[in-house]
């Protein structure tokens, strides 16, 4: 194997932009990992600790460009770095030959783009701060994407955008769509009456596709960044989005879903909702909080985008689960790995005492230095393949997420990690069964049906939601 690397001086690119082309790089032949990065002292040490970082790299400043590899021969190396290259330098073509200068502040831009309403942010997050304020002081709604947010920060760019009248819809917001556009990773799902607000972006995911998947539609999906309903926070976001879908004539329904919330600012949230003046669904995974007359109280994630859809008029199909044969042996414990927080929590929480381990491979300590796994999902991946090693594992419990900035076809990346776990267990003498949800839909460029026909291809247990893949990974290893 053999590091290499460029450098390009002065050469900014955006992080989502950094994961796809690190993405594609890392689908060539010959090469094992690959990554695109801004040469942030973070950054730098990161990939050192990876043993990942080129001499390329040394003197590298935050406003410079790294693309590190690890090939498996010389010539793979240079291809990549070629393709990197090829990739970077086709940035931006294609645009009018009338456009003279691009606008380099937000500020500017906004001036020249007078319907433009949202700003996109997703810069590391020493810089994220102030391109937000930058936003909010030209009349933006924030969608902001990065993470390495301070919550001090965060509470301060809140306050300022409620007293504009503007939503900061982040730190780390993986995920919105307004009016049918989508921000960040999102689904396609058909308009409807349904509006949601969420503190998590694979939870909107998992929700806003079973609402679509059981016939309904989304007015808007509003996100609100991870720890919108901690203390220090108290929900900002949170009861501005719940405000301005109250005041929405296209929404008849609104849903709320969180991972675990401050007791306190759930109360909060709670009697706001209940004074929307429309029927409210709550999924606030772990909460405690109280619960009010006039909003419905979902346990799960399922049972949030069932009562939803029953709520907008609409008698929804059944979400059924594989049939399994009676009778089975218990297999063991469940390992759950997972690219998105709030799908991990969820099944962690149904599957209790059975699961061995859990780990969500889109949390910071995985990201750091590196794409999020639903971009390159090569670390899960390499876990996956491992699982096999474990005796005391019986079942093996995954998610695949689709949509927008997600790996183009993360299900047949999946493929050789689930035959080679199963090939170990093989090899010592038992038996691993793997269950798996598909976060998705039809009209994603993934295809839903074509990645669940991957995986069951592979004897792959697929069910439809991620509350129905927990129980049935739970039934395998109890043997019911």
């Amino acid at each position: 194997m053999q590091v290499m690397g460029l450098l390009r001086q002065g050469s900014y690119v955006d992080s989502i932009a950094l994961m796809q082309i690190a993405e594609e790089l890392q689908c060539l032949a010959g090469i094992e990992t690959a990554t695109v990065v801004m040469g942030t002292p973070a950054n730098l040490a990161t990939l050192g600790g990876a043993k990942l970082r080129p001499p390329e790299a040394d003197g590298a400043g935050p406003n410079d460009l790294v693309v590190a590899v690890r090939a498996k021969s010389a010539e793979a190396g240079r291809a990549a770095l070629q393709r990197a290259e090829a990739l970077l330098a086709n940035r931006g073509r294609g645009e009018s030959p009338l456009v003279e200068v691009r606008p380099r502040s937000i500020a500017s831009a906004a001036r020249r783009t007078v319907d433009a309403n949202v700003a996109a942010i997703s810069v590391p997050g020493g810089h994220a701060v102030a391109e937000a304020h930058q936003a909010l002081s030209v009349g933006l709604h924030v969608f902001l994407f990065s993470d390495g947010v301070s919550l001090g920060d965060e509470l301060a760019l809140k306050r300022s955008g409620r007293t504009r009248g503007l939503l900061v819809m982040g730190p780390e917001c993986g995920t919105s769509i307004l009016h049918g556009v989508g921000l960040g990773f999102a689904n396609r799902v058909r308009r409807g009456s349904i509006g949601l607000v969420g503190a998590s972006g694979t939870g909107l995911q998992e929700v806003t596709t079973l609402i679509h998947r059981l016939g309904s539609g989304i007015s808007h999906a509003i996100g609100t960044g991870g720890r919108d309903l901690d203390l220090k926070i108290g929900g900002i976001t949170t009861l501005q989005a719940l405000e301005l879908l109250a005041g929405d004539p296209d929404t008849r329904v609104v849903v709320l879903v969180s991972k675990p919330a401050s007791p306190a600012v759930a109360d909060r949230v709670l009697a706001a909702a209940r004074a929307a003046g429309k029927p409210v669904v709550a999924c606030l995974l772990g909460s405690r909080g109280e619960t009010r007359a006039g909003v419905r109280i979902a346990d799960t994630l399922e049972e949030a985008a069932v009562a939803a859809v029953q709520a907008a008029g609409i008698a929804p199909p059944a979400l059924e689960a594989p049939k399994l044969a009676s009778g089975r042996k218990p297999l063991g414990q469940v390992l759950g790995f997972y690219t998105g927080g709030t799908l991990c929590d969820e099944a962690r929480r149904i599957v209790g005492g059975a699961g061995l381990h859990f780990v969500d491979f889109g949390a910071t300590k995985y990201t750091r230095g590196r794409p999020h796994p639903m971009i390159d999902p090569a670390l899960r991946s390499a876990a996956v393949a491992r699982a096999g090693e474990n005796d005391r594992v019986g079942v093996l419990l995954l998610d695949v997420v689709l949509g927008s900035c997600a790996h183009r076809d993360p299900a047949h990346t999946l493929a050789p990690a689930i035959t080679e776990a199963r090939a170990q267990a093989t090899r010592r003498g038992r038996r691993l069964e793997v269950v798996a949800h598909v976060v998705g839909t039809e009209g994603d460029a993934q295809g839903l049906a074509g990645q669940e026909g991957t995986l069951r291809a592979l004897d792959v247990i697929v069910c439809p939601s991620n509350r129905q893949a927990a129980l049935t990974a739970l039934g395998l290893a109890r043997g019911a």
